[in-house]
């Protein structure tokens, strides 16, 4: 698919969230770039996914677990689209009392890297600087 006919950033949200929904990871293949980088909060630094194909074989390992997520809120900015996630299953990660927050950086309507937060401010704030207003600072005018 050429660049200029890829999907925007809402398409890719609309993509997400089905994807989560459904449960079927391999619908995501179409809207990830071949070296994406997936980084969860669980994971410690210098773990994570680096390409389209671990990405995928990872979604598929944490269902096999029996995990999945529920989406509870969605943000979609200019370049990255960002979800608050339930986990549910048998198993860590899975804390239905919280959510999670995953940043998707998207840049031509492909997810370029994917970097998950536990506090919703800071995954508002790597995905649009600005829009979260903090102490001293106004945020964003709409």
């Amino acid at each position: 698919m050429r660049s200029d006919s890829r999907p925007g950033s809402g398409a890719v949200t609309a993509r997400l969230r089905q994807a989560l929904h459904t449960a079927d990871c391999p619908s995501l293949a179409d809207v990830l770039h071949p070296n994406v980088c997936w980084h969860p909060p669980w994971a410690g630094s210098g773990t994570g996914c680096h390409t389209r194909s671990h990405v995928l074989s990872r979604c598929a390992r944490l269902r096999a677990l029996g995990l999945w997520a529920t989406v509870e809120e969605t943000f979609t900015y200019p370049a990255a689209v960002v979800l608050g996630l339930r986990v549910h299953g048998p198993v860590p990660p899975a804390d239905p009392d919280s959510v999670v927050y995953h940043v998707f950086d998207v840049t031509d309507g492909l997810v370029t890297r994917i970097t998950g937060y536990t506090d919703r401010a800071q995954a508002l704030e790597a995905a649009f600087p600005g829009a979260v207003a903090g102490p001293g600072r106004a945020g964003p005018r709409w």
